[in-house]
């Protein structure tokens, strides 16, 4: 009779396993990596100010990936005080989506946001994804590739928002390692220097 109760034991703990972030973390790093790409202030008239919406947005998606891999932020403090200055000096409307994301940030932190939380961060930060998404693109240039490689991160952040319940299923998470992919291609693509 101990063979069954062990086995039933391995059922009741796979079953209770966390959902699978994975994708999502994935996507949010190679997004993370790809916003951070230093062709954005190549040919952009406020470099600082561009620079600083380029941080904040990397800076705010790896933080989307570390939450998905249930991990603690680092920010019991406002990390953008510095960056929403320079931001807002180039672009109003980018430097408050950075403010925002800087606050979202420290509240994510003093709440313990993690993995189970991935998903209202997600919603939550999607305005200001946006909003500063559009920014780095009139900043660096519409017709840029850059702004292409942008452009497509808000697009995925949004399909991740209106789909945040989703977020562990199969066919999202196909997605999203679709979306990984256009990214990585996108960023082997920019120029290089």
């Amino acid at each position: 009779m101990r063979f069954p109760a062990q086995g039933l034991a391995v059922l009741l703990l796979a079953a209770c396993s966390a959902p699978d972030y994975t994708a999502a973390r994935d996507w949010a790093r190679t997004a993370s990596i790809a916003v951070d790409h230093p062709s954005a202030t190549a040919q952009a008239v406020a470099r600082d100010g561009t620079e600083a919406m380029r941080d904040a947005l990397s800076l705010t998606l790896a933080a989307l990936a570390r939450m998905a891999d249930d991990g603690v932020l680092p920010y019991p403090e406002d990390p953008f005080v510095a960056l929403a200055t320079r931001a807002t000096a180039a672009d109003t409307r980018g430097g408050e989506a950075v403010a925002s994301l800087g606050r979202t940030l420290r509240r994510a932190t003093r709440s313990n946001w993690r993995a189970p939380q991935v998903r209202t961060a997600i919603r939550t930060m999607d305005p200001d994804v946006q909003a500063l998404a559009a920014a780095l693109v009139r900043m660096a240039g519409e017709q840029t590739a850059y702004a292409v490689l942008v452009r497509r991160i808000a697009t995925d952040h949004a399909m991740m928002a209106a789909r945040a319940g989703d977020l562990t299923d199969d066919e999202m998470g196909r997605s999203l390692r679709a979306a990984e992919d256009s990214l990585r291609r996108g960023l082997a693509a920019l120029p290089r220097g």
